[in-house]
């Protein structure tokens, strides 16, 4: 099934409501943190899959991919490409 943006959005949204029952605020703090890293890592796979995505399977030269992702260089865009 294809998700638009807005309802994948919503979906991680939803799930981090979700560290509000977590009773202890020392305990809440920590899963935030974990959710933090875990999401941080997650973005960074998706967005260099995207770079890889785009050069490989549509042609785009890293300057064009680069422009795709918020006006980034097109050596930023190559590092991406390399989860950094």
């Amino acid at each position: 099934m294809t998700q638009t943006p807005e309802t994948a959005v919503a979906h991680v949204v939803e799930s981090l409501r979700a560290l509000m029952d977590i009773s202890d605020p020392t305990e809440r703090y920590r899963a935030s943190r974990m959710v933090e890293v875990a999401v941080t890592d997650q973005l960074r796979e998706v967005r260099k899959d995207v770079a890889l995505e785009l050069k490989h399977e549509h042609g785009k030269t890293w300057r064009e991919i680069g422009q795709v992702m918020d006006g980034v260089s097109a050596q930023r865009a190559e590092q991406i490409s390399r989860g950094k």
